[in-house]
């Protein structure tokens, strides 16, 4: 029990104590695997369509792709057992012993029981499959698109991006491109790839990747001073426009595997961490900080007395500004951490009774390089 203050039954009450991959693998069971696709458990299903995916939110969500449904675990709830939606908060809070509410409750029956979960329950789920039909590159659509960011071509083929016609899943046709909906697959190899939706606020991803699976890893060099981790393909890009290297998880609300950061490490001398500045993205980078030791950056949103950069991202920042802006200001980023470095070194060698002298701040660009020659 939470003593006797009186709590609001909400969705924030709910995954304040739990996740909601607790909850899809508890009412799921036995069937339930992260990145698996299986048979729906809310209707009755003759092929595995229905998966557990990550939404652009942080939180997880289920999708349907043979009826196109979709919605969180409480929206799960409410079709497995045909409740309303305040009706899942007292089903979770009883069936997990939250204690949230002192009200009992009577657990409903699930609308699909019996001999359709029966016949589920000896079935392997199979793995998510992902297969796309590319197309030509428009010249006037996608450039507007990946120009605002400063993206060339030459910078999406370096990364493998491509431009999709059709996406299959589990060799089921899920969507198709046109001038309202472009798609875009960001393809890791071996099958995997995320989907790209940028216009499609529903369903923006779709993805069979892991936490293993970092986005940019191809590109990186054997060894170098200094890497970014941010949140996301397109700011790995934006980022290599100015010659520094970068990477990105999956998803921003993704712990990154500790044998994946000690190999980083063996390569990279500091390693900083760039992502959104709200509850979700502060909250990673510093779980990051206390994990590895990566140094925090943020573009901030005049919030908590912070400089408004009125952009969220770097990308944001250069479709909101200019290539040459965004190249000014990590020039002086650069050189204040150069300033901040060089203090503390020589504070650390008159500490030690050594005379300290400042190194030329050229060497910034063997840290991070940023070109001059941006038209």
């Amino acid at each position: 029990m939470y003593g006797s203050k009186v709590v609001e039954l909400n969705d924030e009450e709910i995954l304040g104590r739990i996740s909601c991959l607790d909850i899809f693998s508890y009412y799921i069971g036995k069937d339930f695997k992260l990145g698996k696709a299986i048979r729906s458990p809310l209707r009755k299903d003759k092929s595995p369509s229905f998966t557990i995916f990550k939404h652009n939110s942080g939180r997880y969500f289920y999708k349907d792709f043979s009826t196109g449904e979709t919605g969180d675990c409480f929206t799960f709830l409410v079709k497995m057992y045909s409740i309303k939606r305040f009706d899942t908060y007292r089903l979770v809070d009883n069936d997990f012993q939250l204690g949230i509410s002192t009200q009992s409750f009577t657990a409903p029956t699930k609308k699909y029981v019996g001999k359709h979960i029966k016949e589920l329950e000896d079935i392997e789920p199979s793995s998510t499959t992902i297969q796309i039909k590319s197309r030509a590159w428009n010249g006037q659509e996608d450039k507007k698109f990946w120009g605002k960011y400063g993206i060339c071509c030459k910078i999406l083929d370096k990364y493998n991006v491509k431009p999709v016609e059709h996406v299959w899943i589990n060799d089921n046709l899920i969507v198709s491109s046109n001038k309202y909906n472009p798609i875009y697959a960001y393809d890791f190899g071996d099958g995997k790839f995320k989907i790209y939706q940028p216009y499609n606020k529903s369903h923006k991803w779709l993805s069979n990747t892991s936490a293993h699976d970092l986005q940019g890893s191809h590109q990186l060099p054997e060894s170098c001073e200094t890497l970014v981790i941010t949140k996301s393909l397109k700011d790995v890009m934006c980022l290599d426009i100015f010659g520094i290297y970068a990477v990105a998880p999956s998803s921003e609300s993704c712990i990154i595997p500790k044998n994946i950061v000690d190999n980083l490490y063996k390569r990279f001398n500091k390693i900083y961490i760039l992502y959104d500045f709200d509850r979700t993205g502060v909250s990673f980078a510093n779980k990051h900080k206390k994990l590895y030791n990566f140094i925090p950056l943020f573009f901030t949103n005049g919030k908590f007395n912070t400089f408004d950069f009125k952009s969220k991202d770097l990308s944001d920042y250069i479709a909101n500004n200019s290539v040459r802006d965004a190249a000014k200001l990590i020039e002086i980023i650069c050189i204040e951490e150069y300033s901040y470095q060089e203090m503390y070194r020589q504070a650390k060698m008159e500490e030690d009774g050594q005379v300290g002298t400042l190194s030329s701040p050229n060497k910034l660009k063997d840290t991070i390089k940023v070109q001059k020659s941006i038209g």
